[in-house]
């Protein structure tokens, strides 16, 4: 059975058909770098989302930087960021030990270490926010069924995770090796597993929801298992309040693979269904590897009326769309001329009512390449969702 889910994240039928070659691409980010002044990486989002026409991005690159006065115009308010967030203020990468460290100057991680595959993503500025009024989600499958680079890999996720310090982690594709390291440097945060007992089987992989211990009170948990599923996927439900936020909290990572559609079609509906039923006074958050295509999201398995998509919700940015993007995360590679990138990971909202949550901004993390291993932590990049407490 892990044969079959490994190999389903990697098999995509949404390839990009009109990707020029190769040595194209990178001449192409090598004008567009050298005419505004950047690197690689800004060139890739940029381009790749104009179909690789350089004029055209270019002139977005110069109209998006425009300013005028003291006031940047290189984002709305759905592109607000951080303020130590990578880009032109510094670029983070994670070191041997698996620790954070800052990278000064515009110059990436790529840069410096000769690599071909860009690691970092346009800057973005953020205003700051009283951390009292905001909540942090992070989901992530970390891709605990690759055993290369294994302990490595998670402890860079940990790093990362404990980094961002989001109160609420939706994680999927744990397995023992990487649960042990969890549970060791995650102690400020309580781990709810998606598994029957309390123990997992030798070559069993599951989901988890990480809630920090300062912040979240936990009233029940509740495991769900998808009856027709060949891969022993279920739905993990954790009804608890959230910085005095009542919320129902639910992960999942569904059925994989072109070929089992229909199922997924059927566990995303049965997902929905469970979010519609949950009491009016309790914000709902659904998300995780749900390997997605938009054109499920038709008949039974459509979203339903007062559930959100946060990226959509946020304003669909373009750099925060792709979550398992082979044309950048070379930890894995199909053996095909071009390579996928999909929206496979998402987080769904419904409100409470009165609405005490607001959807603000939508990024995603564990981008950054790892020194001790020169991989990625993941084939999947993170998802993080900020909301703003009403």
């Amino acid at each position: 059975m892990s044969d079959i889910v490994y190999i389903s994240d990697s098999q995509s039928d949404e390839d990009d058909v009109n990707l020029p070659s190769k040595d194209e691409c990178e001449e192409r980010c090598q004008q567009f770098a050298e005419i505004t002044g950047t690197d690689s990486a800004l060139a890739m989002f940029y381009l790749q989302d104009r179909d690789w026409s350089v004029e055209r991005a270019i002139s977005d690159f110069f109209s998006d930087n425009q300013v005028s006065g003291n006031q940047q115009t290189l984002s709305s308010k759905k592109q607000e960021k951080h303020s130590n967030e990578l880009g032109v203020t510094g670029a983070r990468n994670a070191t041997t030990d698996g620790q954070l460290s800052k990278v000064s100057g515009t110059e990436s991680f790529t840069q410096q270490n000769n690599l071909s595959c860009p690691t970092t993503f346009p800057p973005i500025k953020q205003t700051q926010t009283s951390h009292v009024n905001r909540l942090c989600l992070l989901s992530w499958n970390i891709d605990g069924l690759d055993p290369d680079n294994l302990v490595s890999r998670t402890e860079g996720a940990c790093s990362m995770l404990l980094h961002e310090n989001p109160e609420i982690i939706f994680l999927q594709e744990i397995v023992n090796t990487s649960l042990q390291i969890i549970k060791a440097r995650c102690v400020n945060y309580e781990i709810f597993l998606g598994l029957e007992g309390d123990k997992p089987a030798p070559d069993s992989y599951f989901t988890a929801i990480l809630l920090r211990k300062d912040c979240a009170t936990v009233e029940r948990v509740t495991l769900a298992e998808f009856p027709e599923s060949r891969m022993s996927r279920n739905l993990l439900e954790v009804q608890c309040s959230v910085k005095s936020i009542p919320m129902t909290l639910l992960t999942s990572h569904l059925e994989s693979t072109a070929e089992y559609t229909s199922e997924r079609k059927s566990q995303l509906s049965q997902a929905f269904s469970r979010m519609n039923k949950i009491d009016k006074n309790r914000v709902v958050l659904f998300g995780g590897d749900l390997n997605l295509r938009d054109k499920e999201l038709t008949g039974s398995s459509a979203l339903p009326e007062g559930v959100i998509d946060i990226w959509e919700y946020t304003g669909k940015r373009a750099q925060a769309r792709y979550t398992w993007d082979l044309t950048i995360n070379d930890n894995k590679q199909m053996s095909a001329k071009f390579q996928p990138r999909c929206r496979f990971d998402r987080v769904y909202m419904r409100n409470s009512v009165p609405a005490l949550l607001n959807p603000v901004y939508f990024e995603l993390a564990g981008i950054q390449r790892l020194s001790s291993c020169q991989r990625f932590p993941s084939d999947h990049w993170g998802i993080l969702c900020h909301f703003d407490i009403k």
